[in-house]
């Protein structure tokens, strides 16, 4: 009933408004005909919770047919054991939320409503403590308990997409194939576009004061931004998270900066914040090193050189961190120092696996490189003893005899 009496105050008002400006407005309706549509848009329907968790939960069957899905069982429970702590002080809503990695190295991260979250891995490799992923996890909680998936497709679509879901709401019953096909498009297209400018900065507000409730430090929500635009910047190169729906990295890093000032001034002086954790390192380390190999073998040497560096840091002891550490030296410095730089890489993976075979060919040219034939020799003929049947082992015993010569 408060919804016919609002459509029709709403209309009475336009009529008003209409008749101050000095004419009649023109009424190609009849009365029984504009009581019809006031009646109409009053009954509209719109997404209940049990439709919006169904529409959900088949878009995301969809979705995961469709695209792999990191397998890492602790880091998906590691994962949504943050998002539940966001959803501890969140809005309530009747759903039980779960979050996803998806096998991805773009920077991305959507839902499709019903408390159903997806991170690309490529944008949790990225983060540099939990308060950055959690801050990234509320900003989607935040979409969620703010409705802005629904929102957003009633507004696309109209009326005809929500009328053919909320008909359908039987547990036994499918929802329309068209209909879920709307959906799906509009999530897909949020993914990479937003939900629009507006919301985009809502989902921000409100997942910094999830992230600040959960008792994360707030300061580590412009941070988020900031690590974003450091690496790529505002340019297009990061359409996949942000794009023309997003307010740019330093608009977000600007707004949220002014809200910590404002809101959670006291939260980040209070020394017990949460920024980082054991767990985050060790959850995220093999995403980390996955991305690092995807950067190098695209030629994207300092995002890889980033990444490896992270993961050496983590764990010390990793040869494939310090191995591809030590390709990168070489491969983009021909200085003594570089040079001498990637020696220290290699050995430090040989000495954390003396069987890494790789890092014995590297290290063999790294020597060669620096004219020290004694270890260039030792370093290749221990790879081609650990790999003799390698595809170059004619090649690097051929390079063995000619070092053995000078």
């Amino acid at each position: 009933m408060a919804r016919v009496t609002m459509a029709i105050g709403c209309a009475c008002a336009a009529v008003l408004v209409a008749g101050c400006s000095g004419h009649m407005p023109s009424l190609p309706m009849s009365a029984g005909s504009v009581l019809e549509t006031l009646k109409a848009v009053a009954d509209r329907p719109s997404f209940g919770d049990a439709e919006e968790l169904r529409m959900a939960q088949e878009n995301a069957r969809k979705f995961e047919a469709e695209n792999a899905m990191w397998n890492d069982a602790l880091l998906d429970d590691y994962v949504t054991s943050i998002a539940q702590r966001l959803v501890a002080v969140a809005k309530p809503r009747p759903f039980a939320y779960r979050v996803r990695i998806v096998k991805n190295s773009s920077i991305n991260a959507f839902t499709f409503g019903g408390g159903l979250v997806y991170v690309n891995a490529g944008l949790l490799g990225r983060m540099d403590n939990e308060a950055q992923l959690a801050m990234v996890l509320a900003h989607e909680i935040a979409h969620v308990t703010e409705r802005h998936v629904t929102k957003g497709i009633e507004a696309a679509y109209g009326i005809q997409t929500v009328a053919q879901l909320a008909a359908r709401v039987a547990p036994s019953t499918q929802l329309p194939p068209e209909a879920v096909q709307k959906a799906y498009e509009y999530t897909m297209n949020a993914a990479i576009n937003g939900h629009g400018r507006t919301q985009e900065s809502e989902a921000d507000a409100v997942g910094l004061e999830y992230m600040t409730r959960a008792g994360y430090d707030p300061r580590q929500a412009p941070r988020t931004f900031d690590v974003l635009l450091k690496e790529f910047g505002d340019s297009s190169s990061v359409k996949n998270f942000f794009w023309e729906n997003h307010p740019t990295n330093a608009v977000r890093i600007e707004r949220t900066t002014e809200l910590v000032k404002e809101k959670y001034a006291a939260q980040a002086a209070s020394g017990r914040a949460v920024t980082d954790t054991d767990q985050f390192n060790q959850r995220t380390r093999r995403i980390v090193t996955a991305l690092g190999v995807l950067d190098y073998n695209q030629k994207r040497l300092e995002p890889a050189r980033a990444m490896f560096e992270k993961a050496a840091r983590v764990d010390p002891s990793d040869p494939q961190a310090h191995y591809y550490l030590g390709k990168i030296t070489l491969e983009t410095g021909a200085s003594g120092d570089a040079i001498n730089g990637a020696i220290a890489h290699l050995v430090s993976a040989t000495q954390a696996s003396p069987g890494y075979v790789p890092a014995y060919r590297e290290l063999g040219l790294a020597y060669t490189r620096k004219g020290d034939n004694a270890n260039a020799v030792a370093a290749f003929t221990r790879y081609v003893t650990l790999a003799p049947n390698s595809e170059d082992a004619v090649q690097i015993k051929n390079a063995i005899r000619q070092l053995q010569r000078r």
